[in-house]
């Protein structure tokens, strides 16, 4: 009797532990569905993160077993790093540092020989392409990571020398030179470069809303500088008595730009996080306020005679910002590529020089009737341009896009003087767009 007893508790534990382990697989099998759709793209974001936590909690796993589970299906999705955009990157940072670097360090350092100088320069090309290269090396470097990075340090650069102009670190002569200014040069670049990646980290954005974002922000500082320049008057710098007012209006317009920046950046981002741009449609934007800024100069010469300058040049900006909203809401449901967006460029820019050109055939020489027949021109050959394209609609290409760009050795046939055939090295450049 007892025997049996323990044969049928056996059997109920066997029974309960085989129910348990179904249960784990198929807890296991739903998760992994989840992991799989969370991961489809290769990463797994922060909201994501938080709904698969929720879904352990719910299953009644533990937090190890998902974690061993998704260390096991992690080589599964194993993608190879998108490092698309970064020839972009070292080639800005073999320019930057040789441009800055190359003459900074020496500068910075009293160094007398011009030879530092000029072999600052070239050492510090190499340096910096080492340098980037392995600071990217395992690191995804897509295009748009790129644009904030380049932008970031861009960026950073102005301010730089914004900061020097405030606090006139730039006083001094040969003789007692000050060094404090080229030292901020060289420690804001990388700092800008630095708050880039930081934002494109936290917010993630694609390619086009990347170039958008920087996009508003450079806008924002143009824009102050012009406005700036229309409600403040430049004063007369004739003598030095003047040089105390000249230093504190340019002071003034340089604080103003600063604070521009990061307003523009935080507006920029709030018209872009919830669109999906492709590249093409930043540069739709970019010639959007390009033309704005242009045909806003000929309507104003159109209608008036005379005029300030400066008020001139800040109607001219505000009607660029206008024109890319325009533009902005006239491809909303589209997406352009880059050979598209370049094609209604060219659409435009030809559109204008041709109702130039009739004016030029009819022998109109009023300032007037030859503006307007170019401005009809420039619409004219924008709708052309637009009703020739299949442009695909918003959101197919947002997310697709990438331009590759390949350099391979290659060999130039050339016919010399004595009729004979020799080859010339080369280099294969090969630019993909899609």
């Amino acid at each position: 009797m007892k025997a049996m007893l323990l044969v049928f508790l056996f059997f109920l534990s066997s029974s309960d532990l085989i129910a348990q382990q179904l249960d784990t697989l198929k807890n296991q099998s739903s998760y992994k569905r989840a992991w799989d759709a969370a991961n489809a793209n290769g990463k797994i974001s922060s909201e994501e993160r938080v709904l698969l936590d929720i879904m352990v909690e719910s299953l009644l796993l533990s937090t190890d077993s998902s974690k061993v589970w998704e260390q096991s299906w992690t080589p599964l999705f194993n993608n190879p790093l998108d490092q698309s955009g970064r020839w972009p990157l070292v080639l800005q940072n073999i320019a930057i540092g040789s441009g800055l670097y190359g003459w900074g360090i020496p500068y910075v350092l009293h160094a007398e020989d011009g030879r530092w100088f000029v072999g600052g320069v070239m050492v510090s090309s190499g340096g910096a392409f080492y340098l980037t290269y392995k600071y990217t090396k395992d690191m995804e470097m897509t295009h748009a990571r790129t644009q904030m990075m380049r932008y970031g340090s861009l960026l950073g650069l102005r301010y730089g020398s914004g900061l020097n102009q405030l606090f006139e670190l730039d006083e001094g002569d040969e003789e007692d030179r000050e060094t404090l200014w080229a030292w901020m040069l060289m420690a804001s670049l990388p700092a800008g470069h630095y708050g880039g990646e930081i934002l494109f980290d936290q917010y993630e954005p694609t390619n086009g809303q990347a170039w958008v974002w920087t996009m508003w922000t450079g806008v924002a500082g143009v824009t102050s500088r012009l406005i700036y320049n229309a409600i403040s008057e430049e004063p007369t710098y004739e003598y030095e008595a003047d040089e105390n007012r000249y230093d504190t209006w340019y002071k003034g317009r340089t604080l103003t730009e600063l604070v521009a920046y990061p307003l523009g950046a935080i507006y920029g981002y709030k018209l872009t996080k919830e669109k999906q741009y492709s590249f093409g449609d930043a540069l739709m934007l970019m010639q959007g306020w390009g033309y704005g800024y242009y045909n806003t100069m000929l309507v104003q010469s159109i209608l008036f005679d005379e005029g300030d300058d400066e008020t001139f040049f800040m109607v001219a900006g505000l009607g660029a910002i206008g024109s890319a909203f325009l533009y902005d809401h006239y491809i909303q449901n589209d997406d352009f590529t880059f050979g598209q967006s370049t094609l209604m460029l060219l659409g435009s820019a030809s559109g204008t020089f041709f109702g130039f050109g009739t004016a030029i055939l009819l022998d109109v020489t009023d300032k007037e009737p030859m503006l307007s027949m170019a401005l009809a021109g420039y619409g004219a050959g924008t709708w052309f341009t637009r009703k020739i394209l299949e442009v695909k609609p918003d959101g197919s290409l947002a997310q697709t896009e990438s331009t590759r760009i390949s350099l391979l050795p290659t060999v130039i046939p050339s016919l010399g003087s004595d009729e004979k055939v020799t080859l010339i090295p080369g280099i294969g450049l090969n630019i993909t767009f899609k």
